[in-house]
């Protein structure tokens, strides 16, 4: 998955987590549930990607605090991600 880990710490609002993606450096803030929820919808994500060859889809919308993550697969077993902060609704394709 093109989402790497630069920093994870507490916050008042709850956890804030820094990736650094394709698209440049997006932080989330988010509860320890969002948080957990997102992890687990990236193992998901990746483990698929390994059986996927030439699809392109988005699998799994997480909301993590005012964002949301959209993580999906593209051919050849590459797994993708979209962010979108201050979201009040799904993302568009």
């Amino acid at each position: 998955m093109s989402l790497e880990l630069l920093d994870a710490h507490e916050t008042d609002e709850g956890l804030a987590v820094t990736f650094a993606t394709e698209r440049g450096v997006e932080r989330l803030v988010g509860s320890p549930d969002e948080m957990a929820q997102l992890a687990r919808a990236m193992q998901q994500v990746a483990a698929l990607g390994q059986l996927n060859e030439h699809e392109s889809v988005w699998v799994e919308e997480v909301p993590v605090g005012r964002s949301l993550v959209r993580l999906g697969l593209s051919p050849g077993g590459q797994a993708r991600v979209l962010i979108r902060h201050d979201a009040t609704q799904g993302l568009e394709a």
